[in-house]
């Protein structure tokens, strides 16, 4: 198994997380603010230099004003959808 941060599908995390902070109409610095962190740690995950845990996602979302059960629903979908099935054939 590749490590996540790497693997294509890891990209649909990625994605979700520009588009939340966009539609929420927040730049990179706004988000990092509203998180109490540093610029740095936004560009980070957005650059995919560093993976976001499942707490963190949360929390983006939540600052984002965005409900995290929903998007991490959605993400989910579209993790399954890019890996074809989400099972593995014996």
């Amino acid at each position: 198994m590749p490590r996540s941060m790497f693997n294509p599908a890891y990209e649909e995390v990625t994605q979700l997380v520009i588009k939340l902070r966009k539609e929420a109409g927040l730049t990179q610095r706004d988000l990092a603010k509203r998180l109490d962190r540093e610029l740095s740690f936004v560009s980070r995950f957005e650059h995919g230099q560093r993976r976001l845990d499942l707490v963190e996602f949360v929390w983006v979302c939540q600052a984002c004003d965005a409900d995290p059960a929903t998007k991490g629903a959605e993400v989910l979908a579209a993790i399954i959808k890019r890996s074809g099935s989400g099972k593995k054939k014996p």
